[in-house]
Formats: structure tokens, sequence, C-alpha cells
């Protein structure tokens, strides 16, 4: 019986058109098949140049920003923000990187400005990180690769039977959403992440609001909106059970294995000792 391979396709953009990275991109992409494609039999087909240039979204997206013709505000780069933001609205995975060198991998000048904070936030279930020079992106790239091709719901692939039921349609979300989680509480998560402990700190006195995570407070004051808004996006989390209640009256709380779980599809792993513990 011949063995069924699954292909999915991988499509690479660079504003500042990267040249080695590039490169490295296709070669990681070269090593993940000979080393799993015939055990998971699923392959991944990079395409680049014209074959990148159709609009419909793929199925992961590779974008790199690296020097200052891609800076965020030109056309070029518009274009891939646009691209970005089409395959998270679909539920597809997107990796973005931004070189931190003085010059990029093709000796042109690097990408001026904090644009890696900004992409953090806009694009929550993205992962977005940066590198200094090509043997940190080869790891990088190569470790987020693997990630996300073992964990992303776009990757599973279930062998369902013929005689199953059609699919349900699914429910409407709100269209700033790009995964199971409100952008809000996706920030809630992110943020409890990056602390030593996974904490989150929730105080509601009268109709005050405080919101607490990785040492920041997340809600507006005196904004009854915004208060409205996180302690939605907080009852969320909890009632989903991506967190769990960790004590002190209440007011204390920490992310569940099912919150980490949900995590790792977005690239984010745990710090300090929950993350010698695994993620709890």
């Amino acid at each position: 019986m011949p063995c069924t391979v699954t292909a999915f396709s991988v499509k690479i953009a660079s504003p500042g058109g990267a040249g080695m990275e590039l490169i490295i991109a296709r070669e990681v992409i070269g090593e993940w098949n000979a080393r799993h494609a015939l055990k998971q039999r699923r392959i991944l087909l990079p395409l680049d140049g014209e074959d990148a240039r159709d609009s419909s979204p793929g199925d992961i997206l590779i974008a790199f920003f690296c020097d200052s013709p891609g800076a965020p505000g030109d056309q070029a780069s518009e274009d891939v923000e646009e691209e970005i933001e089409n395959q998270l609205r679909e539920g597809k995975p997107a990796l973005l990187y931004f070189s931190e060198a003085r010059i990029d991998l093709r000796g042109a000048p690097m990408l001026q400005g904090g644009s890696l904070d900004e992409f953090k936030k806009r694009y929550m279930t993205a992962t977005v990180d940066s590198y200094a020079d090509d043997k940190e992106f080869r790891k990088k790239f190569a470790r987020h690769l693997d990630v996300t091709v073992s964990t992303h719901e776009h990757f599973k692939i279930d062998a369902a039977p013929s005689s199953a039921p059609a699919a349900a349609i699914p429910k409407v979300l709100d269209p700033r959403r790009t995964g199971p989680l409100s952008p809000w509480a996706q920030t809630i998560l992110i943020e409890a992440c990056d602390d030593f402990e996974a904490y989150i700190g929730r105080i509601k006195v009268g109709g005050m609001l405080k919101i607490q995570a990785n040492g920041k407070q997340l809600v507006e004051q005196n904004d009854p909106a915004a208060a409205a808004k996180w302690e939605g996006a907080f009852q969320e989390l909890l009632e989903g059970g991506f967190i769990h209640d960790a004590g002190c009256n209440g007011q204390l709380f920490q992310i569940s294995t099912k919150g980490f779980d949900f995590l790792k599809t977005i690239g984010k792993t745990p710090v300090g000792y929950i993350a010698e513990l695994g993620g709890m």
C-alpha cells in the first residue's frame, strides 16, 4: 500500500530582499524534511520569489525584516504585513525575524527602529524573534520550525473516516482575534509566561481593577471600558482552564498546563524555574 505524504507550503517573504537568510531558511527546511518527512508523512515545500507572490496564505509564512529598504512603513513592508495579517486571520502560523546586527547577512545597512516589540504586540499569535548573525538565525529558525510543525493545530493530520459528518460551521470570532483566545487574554498569558513563576495578580476593589503580570499593570486606569475588556479577558482564561487559582484569597493565579500548551503553539516557552519543571 503506497505511503501518502501531505505537502505543506512554506511562503518566504522579505521587504528588504534577504539573501543569506533565504538560503539558510531553505537549508533548514531541507534538513527538516530529511529528518522527519518519511516518518511524519508530511513534507515542507519552500516558496519564494515568484512562487511566493500568490496573495493566498501558505501553510506557514516566514518573513525577514533585515535592512532599511524593508523598514516598517514603506510599501514593501506594508505588503508583507498584510500577508502576515491574512495568514494569522486564517489561523495559520507565521515566523517573523528581525536582524539585530549592525549590518544584515548580505552586508546591507541594518533595520533601524524598535519594530520588534511593536510586532510582538501586534501579532501575538505569531512567533516574533531577532538574530545577531547567521548562526543564531539558523539555530532559532530550526527550533521554531520544529515546534511549529509539531504543535500548531494547522499541521495536525487526522485521517477522518469517509463517513464522517460535515464539519460544523465555526463560530464567528472577533475580527481582532487570530486564534482561540482574544488578543487581551493572549497578552495576559504571554506576559505571565515571561514571569519567573508564571504568576498573574488580580485585585478588584469597588470599581477599580488591577491585573498584573511580569511586573506590568495591564489595565488602563480610570477607563471603565478598558476595565471591562481586561476583566472579560481574565474570565476567558479562568473559565477556559488556561489559568488556575494559586491562592492569596483569590488574588493570585498561575498558568495551567492547558495554558502552557496553548503558548507552545505560538512559540512561547516559560522562563525561570517553571521552565525547569517543563511548564508544569
